[in-house]
């Protein structure tokens, strides 16, 4: 057996054997495999595709290509809660609290991300001394004890994964269904959460395009779930424009202290408690969502939630003095708003563009080896549907650089598209696939 022969099978748009697979991922873990030689198998799998045979064995492979979890012993239903990725996104660290307040065991595994979409683990670091390199020791004690750890990918996590992912987004393969569908049970299979649920975004901001796209991810998840014996779920949210207020690390924590404290934007709020009613129905049996939401809104009412986020930051060494006052995080040195210059009804926002110009403005990465400034980013005032006079603010450009400023304040002033026409709210939820 041989790379050559596999790639070869594979442009012929041949099914490969459980055996080649394994083979692939274990010579590619160990770097025995010549990153062209990866490409060119990535390349055609996403023009040829994989049978679901395939993706099942290539989930498995990634998951044993490192350390794997078993929480049998924590609880009988520990849940997990994974996003494609989207610009503004902030909801895994909002839920892992919340479900926690409520009893319900959350296990995160996370990775550090590209492009317009940061992982939660690049936004927990914005938090002085938050460690990530747990142990699976302390993970599964602090997830016994407090009901919620998070840890990185980085360490020994599915490492074949974080590799494919890589390689997928540098070589333009970045939506091939198949290997994302693999790459996101391998990657859950090593956290050990028995219940999922897959938030699968869709639009500008993300490199999955449409519902139709969105659904069939879905389904092969679920499929997937069903043959690796998880309870998956997947919610299917729009992602036309940025979540939330804050583009940018330690503005998106500040935003998530704030949520926690009940102040939150009403997109984030609604995909909030749509995904956490589905957690929480995964995880107890109880499928009223009406009532679901409710133990929501009342975790964050009452502090609870809030609470249990602190004792997650200190159990991992963070400094919660800055969850005490998260404007204790350090701000940019240009804090400069971006004017309408027409009046009307905010119709489309280019969550493409927006997230373009975070990562211009270094709140993101390209590379691996990219610095990330945590000061940097994009609030944004303006939501689709909100009315703007000409001279309001539609959002504040966040930078050390002042040239910066004057070259992309034009860009992000033409991000938002504005109307005269009346626009009818639309909700951020698309679909609940189960």
């Amino acid at each position: 057996m041989d790379i050559k022969t596999i790639i070869r099978k594979k442009r012929n748009k041949q099914e490969l054997t459980s055996d080649e697979i394994r083979y692939f991922v274990s010579k590619y873990g160990r770097d025995e495999i010549a990153e062209s030689q990866a490409a060119a198998l990535m390349s055609y799998v996403y023009t040829n595709g994989l049978t679901e045979d395939e993706i099942l064995t290539l989930s498995q492979a990634i998951a044993e290509s490192g350390d794997m979890m078993d929480l049998k012993d924590i609880a009988e239903n520990v849940v997990d809660k994974h996003s494609t990725g989207g610009v503004g996104d902030k909801v895994s660290i909002l839920l892992m609290p919340i479900l926690a307040s409520l009893g319900i065991p959350t296990a995160t595994i996370s990775s550090r991300g590209y492009g317009i979409t940061s992982g939660a683990i690049d936004k927990l670091d914005s938090i002085p001394n938050f460690k990530t390199d747990l142990s699976i020791e302390e993970f599964k004690k602090n997830l016994k004890e407090m009901n919620v750890a998070i840890v990185d990918q980085g360490l020994n996590f599915a490492p074949v994964e974080r590799k494919i992912y890589k390689l997928r987004n540098e070589i333009a393969c970045e939506n091939s269904l198949p290997i994302i569908a693999a790459s996101l049970m391998g990657l859950k299979l090593a956290t050990g959460s028995n219940k999922i649920v897959f938030d699968i975004t869709c639009g500008k901001g993300t490199y999955i395009e449409n519902k139709e796209e969105a659904k069939r991810l879905a389904k092969l998840l679920i499929k997937l779930g069903k043959s690796l014996d998880r309870e998956v779920a997947c919610i299917i949210t729009d992602m036309n424009q940025p979540l939330g207020y804050a583009i940018g690390h330690n503005l998106e924590i500040n935003e998530v202290v704030m949520a926690l404290r009940g102040i939150i934007s009403k997109d984030l709020g609604n995909v909030l408690e749509a995904i956490g009613c589905i957690m929480i129905w995964l995880a107890t049996g109880n499928k009223d969502f009406q009532a679901n939401a409710k133990m929501i809104k009342e975790a964050i009412k009452s502090g609870k939630a809030f609470e249990k986020f602190k004792e997650m930051v200190a159990a991992q060494n963070g400094d919660t003095d800055y969850i005490d006052d998260p404007e204790l995080l350090k701000k940019s040195k240009y804090i400069m708003p971006v004017l309408a210059t027409e009046s009307g009804t905010v119709e489309s926002i280019d969550t493409d563009m927006v997230g373009s110009i975070a990562i211009y403005l270094g709140a993101g990465r390209m590379q691996e080896e990219d610095k990330i400034n945590r000061k940097a980013g994009i609030t944004i005032k303006k939501k689709i549907g909100d009315t703007v006079m000409v001279g309001e603010t539609l959002a504040y450009i966040h930078t050390d650089d002042e040239a910066k400023v004057n070259s992309i304040t034009q860009n992000l002033k033409e991000a938002f598209k504005i109307t005269n026409k009346k626009i009818n709210f639309k909700s951020e939820i698309l679909e609940i696939v189960t």
